[in-house]
C-alpha cells in the first residue's frame, strides 16, 4: 500500500507556521509521509485536507485558550494562540467522525482532550499543591520522572511495562477526560499522563515528548503503532 498521509497541526510564530523536525522524522521513520499544515488554512481547506488524510499528530506548543473548557484564565503562566486552537477544534470537527487514527503529544493530549469536551489543569505548580516538577530543565533527550502505565491498554502493549521513565517540558495537564477518553498513564502525583480512546478506534495521547527520544524503543513504538494502525485499517 502507499505510506498514509499524516497532518501534524504544529505551531505559530508571528506570521510562520513551524514544526521541529522530530516530530516529521518520527513519523518517518514509522514508515508515514508526514504533512505540516499551514496555520491559515481555511475551513474548506482544511475539511478536504482532514478528508484526504490518513492519520493526524497534534503536536506541542502553548497552551489552550481556558475560555474552550468554561474557566477564565488564572494567571499570566497561561499562554494562548487562539489562532491553534480555531484551527485545532475545527479540525476536530471533522475528524472526530471519520475514526481515522489520532496521535497527540504534550499540547496535543490537551488539545485534543478538550476538543472531545475535557478540561485542564491551567497551571500545575499553583493549582496542584506537592506536585511534581513537570517542567523539566535538564535536555529533553534525558526522562525526569516515572510513570505507571496501566496493563492492558494499547500504550502497555507498546511499552510492555507497567513503569516507564518519561521527560517532561508541561505546566498543563488533563484535569477531566473527555468523552470517551480514559486516563491510561499517570505520573507519581496523579498527574494524567496518557489519554486513549474507549474501544478499538486509536485515539493515543501523552503528555511526554516521544518525538525528542524517537530513537528508544518505546518512542519508536509508539510512532510505529500509530503508523501500524493505518495501515491495518486500510487492508
Amino acid at each position: 500500500m502507499k505510506k498514509p498521509i499524516i497532518l501534524i497541526f504544529a505551531s505559530k510564530d508571528g506570521g510562520n507556521t513551524f514544526c521541529k523536525m522530530q516530530y516529521s522524522d518520527g513519523i518517518l521513520k514509522a514508515g508515514g509521509i508526514p504533512l505540516i499544515v499551514p496555520m491559515n488554512t481555511d475551513g474548506e481547506s482544511l475539511k478536504q485536507l482532514c478528508g484526504t488524510a490518513d492519520g493526524f499528530l497534534f503536536a506541542g506548543g502553548v497552551d489552550m485558550d481556558p475560555k474552550i473548557y468554561g474557566e477564565e484564565k488564572i494567571n499570566d503562566t497561561v499562554e494562548i494562540d487562539e489562532v491553534r486552537d480555531r484551527l485545532e477544534l475545527t479540525a476536530l470537527s471533522y475528524i472526530v467522525p471519520s475514526d481515522k487514527p489520532v496521535l497527540g503529544i504534550c499540547r496535543g493530549i490537551q488539545s485534543v482532550n478538550v476538543g472531545f469536551g475535557g478540561t485542564l489543569w491551567q497551571d500545575i505548580p499553583s493549582q496542584c499543591e506537592g506536585a511534581l516538577v513537570h517542567r523539566q530543565t535538564i535536555p529533553g533527550d534525558q526522562p525526569s520522572h516515572e510513570v505507571t502505565v496501566l496493563p492492558g491498554t494499547r500504550l502497555f502493549g507498546i511499552t510492555g511495562k507497567e513503569k516507564i521513565m518519561t521527560n517532561s517540558f508541561h505546566h498543563q495537564a488533563v484535569k477531566t477526560p473527555g468523552k470517551g477518553l480514559r486516563v491510561t498513564a499517570r505520573a507519581s502525583d496523579g498527574m494524567a499522563e496518557a489519554l486513549e480512546y474507549e474501544g478499538d478506534r486509536f485515539v493515543l495521547l501523552v503528555q511526554w515528548h516521544p518525538e525528542i527520544t524517537n530513537d528508544s524503543e518505546i518512542s519508536k513504538g509508539i510512532f510505529k503503532s500509530f503508523i501500524d494502525s493505518i495501515k491495518t485499517n486500510c487492508k
